[in-house]
């Protein structure tokens, strides 16, 4: 966990709360931008919410992982965050909460948006910081 992505997610909260407010991420994709953009304006890390790759080797269940590139041409810098999704609102955390979604979503879905995000934000690592 990046403690200064915590600190500015923190500091961010109501905006992405606002944009969570008028409408239900499509996916996963989706959130991990929103997430993204809010930490790109730190200035501490040159994280890129336009380089989102995304990997998924799964079919109906598996593990997304997104691929985050830093600013700049040719960044050295990437993050990665991992993301477990299911096939149904039982075994899916996105799912299940836009089940029988709203326009706009309630304020419980805009609480479990949120918490997702915060998962997100707390999955982040920088690669090459990992232990060996």
């Amino acid at each position: 966990m990046i403690k200064e992505f915590i600190e500015r997610f923190e500091a961010q909260k109501p905006s992405l709360r606002d944009q969570l407010s008028k409408k239900h991420p499509e996916n996963y994709a989706a959130i991990v931008k929103m997430v993204v953009q809010l930490l790109a304006g730190d200035g501490r890390y040159d994280i890129d919410a336009e380089r989102i790759h995304e990997i998924n080797d799964g079919d109906y269940q598996g593990t997304l992982v997104f691929v985050i590139g830093g600013q700049g041409y040719q960044p050295s810098d990437y993050w990665y965050v991992k993301v477990f999704y299911g096939s149904c609102s039982g075994c899916d955390t996105l799912q299940a909460i836009s089940r029988y979604s709203s326009e706009p979503p309630t304020e419980e879905q805009v609480n479990d948006y949120m918490t997702l995000a915060l998962h997100i934000v707390q999955g982040i690592k920088k690669m090459g910081d990992d232990a060996v």
